[in-house]
């Protein structure tokens, strides 16, 4: 029988099956858990573009794969246990409106993704085309006038905003108690600031041809791990 090593804070002697069973079923797959609240809230909005036009739907339907097709749901995964470290339970009555607002970080990073591979004019993201390529097809396709690329960049633009402005909807919309959300919102605001600062410093470090390791940690602290 595993067991783990003792730390400071913990019991000695703790074995692996004892922390399995006292894991929630939520704990041991919150991807899932994270990707059924995205496609509950993404039903609704999608609804709404129905209601604006079918075309915009359409388009939308491209930002709502993007977001289920994949990823690792890290982020969602580090704030939903930094919640249970700090106390946190999945029994707790507020426990559904936290695994509501830790989904929302998904839709930043859908839209951090979107604007970042139209920026580096990236052709693939998870072996299918980006969604500024895919927009380009689609005109092309359909004989628009027009540049396709243009078109395609417009549409990946407009799809990445709208998840960063989704992510807004969805977290404030979580149920969190007004005092949480509050806090919360003071996080989330700054973190947004830093996200879309380490953008444009990549963009300048490259237009720059600063390959220093400075600037490629300054990048990655913003960019990245600040809102990891």
């Amino acid at each position: 029988m595993t067991r783990l090593d003792a730390t400071p804070g913990t019991r000695p002697g703790v074995t692996t099956a004892e922390v399995a069973r006292a894991l929630h079923p939520l704990d041991e797959d919150l991807p899932g858990g994270v990707h059924h609240e995205l496609a509950a809230f993404l039903a609704t909005k999608r609804a709404d573009a129905e209601a604006v036009d079918p075309a915009f739907a359409a388009a939308v339907d491209s930002l709502i794969d993007f977001v289920l097709g994949g990823g690792k749901r890290i982020r969602p995964t580090f704030a939903w246990w930094g919640w249970r470290g700090a106390g946190g339970s999945p029994e707790d009555p507020e426990a559904a409106a936290v695994l509501r607002a830790v989904s929302s970080l998904e839709l930043i990073q859908g839209s951090a993704l979107v604007h970042d591979d139209l920026m580096d004019g990236s052709t693939t993201r998870r072996g299918t085309p980006t969604v500024h390529v895919d927009f380009a097809g689609r005109h092309r396709d359909a004989g628009w006038l027009g540049a396709p690329e243009r078109f395609g960049a417009a549409a990946a633009i407009l799809l990445g905003d709208m998840a960063l402005a989704w992510a807004d909807d969805m977290l404030r919309g979580a149920g969190l108690r007004p005092d949480v959300l509050r806090r919360a919102l003071a996080v989330w605001q700054a973190m947004r600031t830093e996200l879309f600062g380490g953008q444009y410093l990549d963009v300048l470090t490259q237009a720059r041809g600063d390959d220093s390791p400075e600037a490629a940690l300054r990048v990655d602290r913003y960019k990245t791990a600040a809102y990891t």
